[in-house]
């Protein structure tokens, strides 16, 4: 015991009078090791990744597709991403795909079912071995996020394919049916503008001084008087004036159009007879009102009516007759056209102004759905934008250089110098007696 004693206090005088030198090379240890371990942090970036919208939870996009997170890594996102950050040629899109790894989070959920969806995840970009030239890591990641977000509100938000289609304006067409083409794309943006203002009555596009073009309600304006004055003018002015670039073919084509409404006419009226005569063999015993106990809300009891089926064909019959009655107008309609255009006389001037009217209003549609493609764009922005939230993991110096991770291997290696240089001592001294007692 006594010589393990001295032994201790030996090693503990030793320590003490090499303190300073044995704290110079801890000191040089633990810059050794931070700047590995700082220079490796480098290569590492890391976020997560947060889907904020109630179909999340069920696998969809918002626009009510299946979703799949893994489109982060598509050849068209990371090319995108090396395109902000400004790598083209340095990396190919499937060289830092496969630098990206995405784990979902949240899967030790409480309930356990396999059928749970996770709506965050996490997304890790090791860049060994990729050339960023004096980029860092955390902007190449950054970049890969927001060219995500990109991707997701272009094609998961909502569909604007409606309104990149453009209307070709015409140098020689039949007036006629050009307008009631024209009619059908007006609407179109009608219905389209309509359905934004019930979502969004006051959204105004910020970034667009423009009064009117930086809302809805102005260009719900704009396409209502298309359609309700300036398309039915020129088509009244067409029609009353029997202008057509070829009556005959036109008339023909009217002609075939009103047999076929004729033909839908009586097949609706044949529907409405059909529900009408069996209305009337109903047994007047199940006419009656049928009362059946059923419970509302509050779990208490009262009588329902029940619907018979002489409820469902009176209202198929008053539908049929809507419908028959809607078909024999636009036949009166058509009719009318078809009396003006057997009326037409060959006067180039008035088909030229009628063409440079119809030219008018496919510029003003088109100049329209250019506008409302751009405020879409922004209202998509708008809407979405915390669809998708990004959470990097930005760490501090001292988290880069892991100060616990270093203390501790730079400390293994002090010990292991000191146990080295120790042994090295108890050797020679051995060796020194050896020499002495052979002397």
């Amino acid at each position: 015991m006594k010589e393990i004693k001295g032994k201790v206090k030996r090693a503990v005088q030793i320590l003490w009078e090499n303190k300073y030198r044995m704290t110079y090379y801890m000191l040089i240890l633990c810059i050794l090791f931070g700047c590995i371990h700082y220079a490796e942090s480098g290569i590492w970036s890391s976020a997560n990744i947060s889907f904020n919208y109630s179909e999340a939870s069920l696998g969809l996009s918002p626009n009510k597709t299946r979703f799949n997170a893994y489109e982060i890594v598509s050849e068209e996102v990371m090319q995108r991403a090396i395109e902000k950050v400004g790598l083209q040629g340095s990396i190919s899109a499937s060289e830092l795909a496969s630098h990206v790894f995405i784990t979902p989070e949240g899967t030790g959920h409480v309930g356990g079912s396999d059928d749970y969806i996770s709506t965050s995840y996490n997304i890790n970009l090791n860049a060994d071995g990729l050339e960023l030239k004096n980029r860092t890591t955390i902007s190449l990641l950054k970049s890969i996020c927001e060219a995500y977000r990109e991707f997701f509100q272009k094609n998961y938000c909502d569909n604007q394919d409606m309104l990149k289609e453009k209307l070709e304006v015409t140098t020689d067409c039949e007036p006629y049916l050009r307008l009631n083409e024209l009619e059908l794309r007006a609407e179109c943006i009608m219905q389209y503008l309509n359905a934004r203002l019930s979502e969004n009555k006051s959204y105004v596009d910020t970034e667009n001084p423009d009064s009117s073009t930086n809302n809805f309600t102005t260009l719900s304006k704009q396409i209502n008087n298309i359609v309700d004055y300036d398309i039915p003018n020129v088509k009244a002015y067409v029609i009353e004036g029997g202008i057509a670039k070829d009556a005959s073919l036109l008339i023909s084509i009217l002609e075939y159009k009103n047999k076929i409404d004729d033909i839908a006419a009586q097949k609706e009226m044949a529907y409405y007879d059909a529900n009408k005569n069996g209305i009337s063999v109903y047994e007047k015993s199940m006419t009656s009102v049928v009362m059946i106990p059923t419970t509302d809300e509050m779990e208490e009891y009262y009588m329902s009516r029940t619907k018979t089926a002489m409820d469902n064909m009176a209202r198929s019959a008053d539908s049929s007759l809507q419908a028959a009655t809607d078909y024999q107008s636009e036949i009166v309609d058509t009719s009318y056209v078809v009396e003006k255009m057997q009326t037409v006389t060959d006067d180039a001037g008035r088909l030229k102004e009628a063409q440079d009217m119809i030219n008018k209003l496919e510029s003003g549609i088109n100049e329209i759905s250019d506008q409302l493609f751009i405020l879409d764009k922004a209202y998509i922005r708008y809407k979405s934008q915390n669809y998708v939230s990004f959470t990097y993991n930005n760490a501090s110096f001292t988290q880069r250089i892991n100060v616990k991770k270093t203390g501790m291997k730079a400390a293994a290696v002090l010990v292991f110098m000191v146990g080295l240089n120790s042994l090295r001592k108890v050797r020679k001294n051995r060796k020194g007696i050896k020499k002495s007692e052979k002397v």
